[in-house]
């Protein structure tokens, strides 16, 4: 019941938002009551924006789910409310944080950014979604926002995670609690990045060596959402292809945008409307991809947990986006 009360609760206000992000207006006043049933709900939404769910399918991932981004519909689940570890996908509560604190005027795109030696150190191991910080260097919110949002970079999170709250300890405490505001009952965050505490070289400060981040693909689905509702800017930045930081060049995560070119594969992994959002990689998640993607006037937000190599996170992805136009084609 406080999850249907809570999604009755944002979707009057996604209409408004939406209204703009789509360009459709209302017929007339929308009101948010805790009331409404489920019944009337469909009618605020016009037809044009539904979608109907796709058939069973054979996917190859640990779970994955399919979701209507503008009303919450599920339209394909497969093992969703497991709570899995998410990697890097963690960074969109990362981002939602640091979205907020720059909305609520605590912190501002123009800040210059302290790098620690933790984000220095993390920044430059090798396989950990590096974008190389300088400790000498002087970086803005909006540098490091960039850099977390397009590369996954963790040092980068790291240094806005200290700079929003004043340690990483108490940014994971403000991740943990915006899950329990927003009823995510299977989140479990205990540091900014996704990464195993094991992989942080002793500069972890909550939980045990080997915890790590936890939440369903259901859960990353709502979260998504709700970012996408308050923040529909973010896409603006999800969708460049790539990222200069200093003499480097470092290419987006996400080889679904389309006109992309990744020189490690040999595979077309791009799909048109792909805009967003985090992947995510360590070796108890496997590979994971939570994205977005509009086709006419629709958008759907997808979530795939624990494929094994590195482009199947996005074939995954690739046949859920082919069988829902198909579907609603």
């Amino acid at each position: 019941m406080r999850r249907f009360i809570f999604v009755i609760g944002i979707i009057t206000t996604m209409l408004i938002v939406f209204s703009m992000f789509f360009g459709f207006k209302p017929k007339f006043e929308l009101k948010e009551h805790t009331e409404i049933s489920s019944i009337v709900a469909p009618k605020l939404i016009d037809e044009k924006y539904l979608l109907e769910p796709i058939e069973p399918m054979d996917i190859k991932a640990e779970a994955a789910l399919l979701m209507n981004a503008i009303t919450g519909d599920i339209l394909y689940d497969k093992n969703s409310d497991v709570s899995l570890p998410i990697a890097s996908m963690s960074k969109i509560m990362s981002q939602l944080i640091v979205l907020e604190a720059i909305e609520q005027g605590e912190i501002k795109w123009d800040d210059v950014v302290p790098i620690s030696d933790y984000a220095y150190t993390i920044s430059h191991q090798p396989g950990y979604a590096s974008v190389l910080l300088d400790a000498d260097t002087h970086y803005t919110v909006e540098q490091l926002f960039h850099a977390m949002a397009i590369r996954s970079a963790n040092g980068a999170t790291i240094a806005l995670a200290e700079y929003v709250a004043g340690s990483e300890q108490k940014f994971v405490q403000m991740m943990n609690e915006k899950a329990e505001q927003l009823q995510l009952h299977s989140a479990s965050f205990v540091n900014s990045t996704g990464l195993t505490n094991s992989d942080f070289l002793g500069f972890h400060r909550v939980g045990s060596e080997n915890d790590m981040n936890m939440m369903s693909a259901k859960d990353l689905a709502f979260l998504s959402q709700y970012v996408l509702l308050h923040y529909p800017e973010i896409l603006q930045i999800t969708k460049k292809h790539d990222i200069r930081f200093g003499e480097e060049i470092y290419t987006n995560s996400n080889w679904m945008l389309p006109g992309l070119e990744v020189p490690f594969t040999d595979l077309d992994l791009t799909f048109p409307g792909v805009d967003g959002l985090k992947t995510g990689f360590t070796d108890e998640s496997g590979y994971c991809f939570t994205g977005t993607m509009q086709f006419d006037d629709k958008r759907v937000i997808s979530v795939v947990i624990g494929t094994e190599e590195i482009e199947d996170r996005f074939l995954v992805t690739k046949q859920l986006y082919e069988k829902v136009i198909e579907t609603n084609g």
